[in-house]
């Protein structure tokens, strides 16, 4: 597909009027490779590039109507929106520099210990804790953590068993380690 403001534009237009679900497919196909080889070379970061592709498509699925070809061409109109997406990544990202992570709760895991006599029974009695604070989560954010944690999944395969969006995956896992933390800390 050639750099055809008009094309793209068309497709913008298809999804905002009738929802069309393969403007969006060509749209996607044409958009996110450039998107995401932006966002590789602004944020040096995949996950963080990977996620801004994501929600630069969702946005232009949800607010394709706001598109005025009279302001310019679609293009640039989808770069704004790739450009604001990026901002506010970036501005979250700024602000959740404390998130929980995983290995916060399963220090024990994480750590080389020498092996006492007391640590088998440490182990239980942390495995019993966790597995508690696990079940006082709302069931989504429970079965996050307990693929990930427990049974060894990425964030991505989670996404994809779940068929649900990467940044939903890891909006739950943070914010049911987030309560695990607070409710172990009391």
């Amino acid at each position: 597909m050639s750099e055809d403001k008009d094309v793209l534009a068309e497709l913008l237009f298809n999804i905002a009027e009738n929802r069309c679900r393969d403007s969006y497919q060509t749209l996607f196909k044409e958009i996110a490779p450039r998107v995401l080889s932006m966002a590789r070379k602004q944020l040096f970061d995949e996950s963080l590039a990977y996620e801004m592709v994501q929600e630069t498509m969702l946005k232009l699925w949800l607010k394709a109507h706001l598109y005025d070809a009279s302001k310019g061409a679609a293009v640039n109109w989808i770069f704004s929106v790739a450009r604001n997406v990026k901002f506010d990544l970036l501005r979250r990202s700024k602000h959740q520099q404390d998130w929980i992570q995983g290995d916060d709760l399963w220090p024990i895991l994480s750590e080389d210990r020498d092996i006492n006599d007391n640590a088998p029974e440490d182990r239980e009695i942390i495995s019993q804790q966790l597995q508690y604070q696990i079940e006082q989560l709302p069931i989504e954010q429970a079965d996050i953590v307990r693929r990930v944690y427990l049974h060894g999944e990425s964030q991505q395969e989670v996404a994809d068993k779940l068929e649900l969006p990467l940044g939903t995956v890891k909006s739950r896992l943070r914010l049911g380690l987030k309560k695990m933390k607070e409710a172990l800390d009391d």
